[in-house]
């Protein structure tokens, strides 16, 4: 018999318009239930073909992203490690001074004999090793200290070369007609790209936070206006 799925009514033989919405009928209820489940599931395979290219959109985006490494200067880096001496030289001077007290027996500690022995060398064997470190690091810091100018001019002579070479209207003609076209971020993130390539490509520079930082020192110096 004739059915409209939207009213759920069947109609006698020979009507082929739904009274009530005026929509066409199907020859059968079975065949307006099939025609359904169709319609279904072809809903759902467009859903999940444009979820899978929603994510594929997104995944594109994140790899584009350029990634920032957080790069630590060698002056920065000596003064953490003239810190990291100091500190252990203190706590190894600390440790000694105990160590002393307790193989002399200087104060009266109450703890004898196995007890008293453990304590002395564990003592002993941590003032060593804290002043062991404290040389180590201060061994360090005369090392990182003679890389700290060389660094410090480096840096200095390709800021200088790239603010000789170009200006913020240079870089943003090298962008061209995209500019336009892109939001403040975007803009910002093009800029950014663009000055990270150009170090790459004219200078030796192996370590990408050091470019990193470059850049962003770059950058300050060519928009400083924004």
């Amino acid at each position: 018999m004739p059915y409209c799925p939207k009213c759920d009514m069947e109609f006698v033989e020979g009507v082929t318009v739904c009274t009530d919405c005026g929509r066409p009928l199907f020859p059968s209820r079975e065949e307006a239930m099939a025609a359904q489940k169709q319609e279904e599931e072809m809903a759902g395979e467009l859903k999940s073909q444009a979820l899978a290219a929603a994510l594929t959109a997104s995944e594109g985006n994140t790899r584009e992203t350029p990634r920032v490494h957080a790069y630590v200067k060698k002056s920065q880096k000596r003064e953490d490690l003239k810190s990291s001496a100091a500190a252990f030289a203190l706590v190894g001077a600390a440790l000694a001074a105990a160590s002393l007290v307790l193989w002399t027996g200087i104060l009266n500690v109450s703890i004898s004999g196995a007890s008293r022995m453990i304590v002395q060398c564990m003592t002993t064997a941590m003032a060593v090793g804290c002043l062991l470190v404290a040389v180590r690091s201060f061994q360090s810091v005369k090392t990182v200290a003679a890389q700290v100018d060389e660094e410090e001019a480096r840096t200095k002579d390709i800021i200088d070369w790239f603010s000789r070479t170009y200006t913020g209207e240079t870089l943003d003609g090298e962008l061209g007609a995209e500019r336009e076209e892109l939001s403040p971020e975007e803009l910002s993130l093009k800029r950014f790209e663009l000055i990270q390539d150009i170090l790459v490509t004219n200078h030796d520079l192996p370590d990408p936070s050091y470019v990193d930082a470059l850049s962003e020192e770059i950058y300050g110096k060519l928009y400083e206006e924004l």
